[in-house]
């Protein structure tokens, strides 16, 4: 790679990967100084692509997961190609995924050697998916690896965010605690929503609000029995993912699930508590800022299986995790 370089970054899908992967823009902004980073999003992860700061160009591409949209892709790659990008980064695994910088005729193609796609390929790397954690991963296709100057971090725009805490009526009276209890990935990533309720319960006791933030309305009536109280609030699909982005910049506290908020919250130096089950903290930690949170794991003989639902049925990874035990670490956040 030269040292003017224009790079094409082909984004992952999910929220949580594509906050890992801002370290490889970090990466790229610090070795060549002067290099242009444009990237190919998902149309529901601009917004979050937009607090970039390394980020110059973004483009949207809409294709449903199971589809190949190749027209689609030809379409976005006859764009692209007037912009003579040096080379691509195709974060991604999948075949379909490097299609774009190979019709774009990009003459650096760089992924890792899966679903038969080596053709599309210039520079190939072998890939041991859990051997490594994710951003590293992501770091070796830049021949690279994690160190805290290039961890993920949102910029923050202050007048969007004074605009969402008048929105969602955020006082500064009390702390503000943020319980995020979805996982889309499935139900073994999911603590209990017995044991949310229970720790919702521990917090607004304590004099605290509570706010329950995701994007699934339909959970809500599984609350019911706690939204009664005053200063237990619940936001589930009621805010857009960037509303939710910084409403969790304002939390005094965030308690999640492995999800894509928990890296949300991660790289907006919010305290926060992250909670793992089926998944792994070695391969998928939130990139967080020293003494700003922890991660709870109890790592298992069965853990981490990395499925959707517990094959055991019985969901002990997260089961045995205490209401008690995660308020209690919670208060050292608090006082």
């Amino acid at each position: 790679m030269s040292l003017r370089e224009n790079f094409l970054i082909i984004s992952p899908s999910w929220i949580g990967d594509l906050i890992i992967s801002q370290s490889v823009l970090k990466y790229l902004k610090k070795e060549y100084i002067n290099c242009s980073i444009d990237i190919i999003v998902r149309p529901d992860l601009i917004e979050i692509a937009k607090m970039m700061p390394e980020v110059n160009k973004i483009y949207s591409l809409d294709i449903d997961h199971n589809s190949l949209g190749l027209a689609k892709r030809y379409r976005l790659a006859k764009t692209i190609k007037k912009n003579l990008y040096t080379s691509s980064i195709i974060l991604p695994n999948s075949f379909k995924s490097a299609i774009i910088p190979w019709l774009a005729n990009i003459p650096i193609r760089i992924g890792y050697k899966r679903e038969l796609r080596s053709i599309l390929l210039t520079q190939k790397y072998s890939l041991a998916k859990h051997e490594n954690t994710m951003v590293n991963r992501y770091l070796k296709l830049v021949n690279s690896s994690y160190s805290e100057c290039l961890r993920p971090f949102l910029n923050i725009d202050m007048n969007t965010l004074e605009l969402t805490r008048k929105k969602y009526i955020i006082s500064n009276s009390r702390k503000n605690i943020f319980l995020c209890p979805e996982a889309e990935y499935g139900a073994a990533k999911r603590w209990p929503i017995n044991k949310w309720i229970e720790l919702a319960k521990y917090f607004e006791e304590n004099n605290h609000n509570v706010y329950l933030l995701g994007k699934d309305k339909n959970l809500e009536r599984q609350y019911k029995s706690i939204l009664k109280i005053d200063s237990i609030t619940s936001l589930l699909g009621k805010t857009s993912l960037i509303e939710a982005t910084y409403l969790l910049s304002l939390a005094d506290l965030a308690v999640t699930n492995d999800s894509g908020l928990m890296h949300i919250t991660a790289s907006l130096d919010t305290k926060l508590i992250s909670i793992f089950g089926s998944s792994s903290p070695f391969y998928t930690p939130p990139l967080m800022k020293d003494m700003l949170g922890e991660v709870i794991y109890k790592g298992l003989k069965c853990s981490p299986c990395f499925k959707r639902e517990c094959p055991l049925d019985h969901l002990n990874c997260l089961n045995n995790i205490s209401v008690d035990e995660i308020f209690k670490k919670s208060l050292k956040y608090l006082n």
